[in-house]
């Protein structure tokens, strides 16, 4: 899992010398996770400013937490193709939303753009609620339920120390690093897309992001009966055949792929043609 960060450019988004000292120490962490295979201890918050945001790190998970702000505020990761950043849109629904970054850099974007973030993982909704209600964030809807069937229980698997992590299974993918008997399990409702949009009173989505570790198939697929009425979709593949699946089925929904990564893992984008 783990990406190369450019620290000194985290430690230019702290605002002040208690979030620089932070990401100092998140940034030691990191090297002991990563660089010898340790599991960093507590669980204490620490809230620091990054750019324009209060930003809450627990410290058993900051290494691999701020690997995803990384990927979101440096990279653009889900944004990176134009059309994509929110801004001038009305909804966007955050599926998978991990601690809310992604949210976030949206908001950051579009500050009165509707956000519907959902995030099954226990360990990572915390801290969504803090990152949202310490940003005051507004028309934003929090979920703490998977998106897949509706009102079905699902035996959620985790991981405390990689809240990016969190699916039905997480042995359905190759993670050597991975040591199982940290993988925890949790029921979790789930919820379906249409149900989801008539609770809330959607009609239109301008942006459907997805982003749920080997679930994108049963979203998509149960999906169906509203797709006509979602614009653009990023979702990221972590498999060769998942990749394949989601180009063939979101084509045969009238979906066009306008990027696709080329690396082992990526985003995929399309629009409604």
């Amino acid at each position: 899992m783990k990406k190369e960060i450019n620290f000194n450019w985290l430690k230019n988004q702290a605002k002040n010398a208690k979030s620089k000292h932070v990401i100092e120490q998140t940034e030691k962490d990191h090297n002991i996770v990563f660089k010898k295979g340790e599991v960093i201890k507590g669980k204490e918050l620490s809230e620091v400013i990054l750019g324009k945001y209060k930003i809450w790190l627990r410290r058993n998970s900051s290494p691999s937490s701020i690997e995803i702000y990384y990927e979101i505020f440096k990279d653009k990761d889900h944004t990176t193709v134009r059309g994509f950043s929110g801004k001038g849109n009305k909804v966007v629904i955050d599926t998978g939303a991990n601690e809310g970054f992604y949210t976030l850099k949206i908001k950051e974007d579009n500050p009165n753009c509707k956000v519907i973030a959902i995030e099954a993982n226990p360990a990572a909704f915390l801290i969504l609620k803090k990152n949202v209600k310490s940003n005051k964030l507004r028309d934003v809807i929090l979920v703490n339920k998977a998106l897949g069937k509706n009102n079905e229980n699902i035996c959620f698997e985790y991981v405390d120390e990689i809240t990016a992590i969190g699916s039905k299974s997480l042995r359905n993918q190759k993670r050597p690093w991975l040591n199982e008997r940290r993988i925890k399990q949790k029921l979790v409702k789930s919820i379906d897309l249409p149900h989801l949009c008539k609770s809330h009173q959607i009609k239109e989505v301008d942006i459907l992001k997805i982003d749920v570790e080997g679930m994108e198939m049963e979203i998509l697929k149960n999906s169906k009966s509203v797709l006509g009425n979602v614009k653009k979709i990023v979702v990221e593949w972590h498999s060769k055949k998942l990749r394949d699946d989601i180009k063939h089925f979101l084509k045969s929904q009238g979906f066009k792929l306008i990027l696709e990564e080329k690396r082992n893992f990526g985003n995929l984008y399309f629009i409604k043609k």
